[in-house]
This record gives structure tokens, C-alpha cells and sequence, in this order.
């Protein structure tokens, strides 16, 4: 077997570890890479699931990758995957690391908000409340 054939056919065994760390990133990761799919010529996407996303190609459903614990693995469902297996690789090498850096810039702002909502506490719900009120 050439090396070609046994690095794709352990692609499909056994996935990708993208070492992602929560089930949130994991979901994060999901919707960044079926968003980007769309913006492919002649590819779409479809999330079937949070974890599961549906490859189109030239109208064909092509694949089902899926995304979880940390792996994304891929299910051909016709012969013309081969292409779309292509197009998961290209995201992976261009996109991999801007992904996980946006989820951790993403996460910290959450993480920020949360300490300054609990460092100030009612008096800043006070606020968004009243706020609330004023527009209606």
C-alpha cells in the first residue's frame, strides 16, 4: 500500500485531534468550520447536529464529518468525497489556529463580563432593568 493510501485510510479510521479542550469549542469549532464550508464554490454544509455537519458537493451529499471530543472524523458517502476530504485538510492547516484563538478571545470577554457582573452585583442589573424600561 502506498504511503498515500495509508495516511487517508487512517484519516478515516481514526480522525483528526484538534485539541480542542471543552464540548463548547467543540460546538464553537462545528459552526466555524460549517459556515466557511458555505462560502466554498460548488461545497455547502449542513449542521445536522451541534457535532455533525453535512458536506455538500455540487449538490451531492458527500460526507458527514464529526466533530467531538477533541476529533473530528469524516464519513465518505460517495465516491466524489475525495474533494471534500480536501476542503476539511485546507480548513484545518488555514483556519485551525484563528479558530481556537477566536473561541479563547470569545470565551475571555464571557469570563471578564462574568467577574464584573459579580464584582458589582445587583447594582449593575439595577441598571440594565432601568435601561430596559426606558425604551418601551
Amino acid at each position: 500500500m502506498s504511503d498515500n493510501k495509508k495516511i487517508l485510510k487512517n484519516l478515516l479510521n481514526f480522525g483528526v485531534n484538534l485539541n480542542l479542550k471543552t464540548e463548547e469549542e467543540n460546538i464553537y469549532y462545528a459552526q466555524c468550520f460549517t459556515a466557511w464550508m458555505m462560502q466554498q464554490e460548488d461545497f455547502d454544509a449542513n449542521m445536522a447536529s451541534e457535532s455533525e455537519i453535512e458536506i455538500y458537493y455540487l449538490a451531492e451529499m458527500v460526507m458527514m464529518v464529526s466533530i467531538s471530543d477533541s476529533t473530528l472524523t469524516l464519513e465518505p458517502h460517495s465516491e466524489s468525497a475525495f474533494d471534500a476530504v480536501l476542503m476539511v485538510l485546507r480548513f484545518i492547516s488555514e483556519r485551525h489556529d484563528s479558530v481556537q484563538k477566536e473561541f479563547k478571545k470569545l470565551n475571555t470577554k464571557d469570563v471578564a463580563e462574568e467577574n464584573s457582573v459579580n464584582e458589582v452585583g445587583s447594582v449593575e442589573e439595577e441598571d440594565s432593568s432601568e435601561d430596559d424600561s426606558e425604551w418601551i
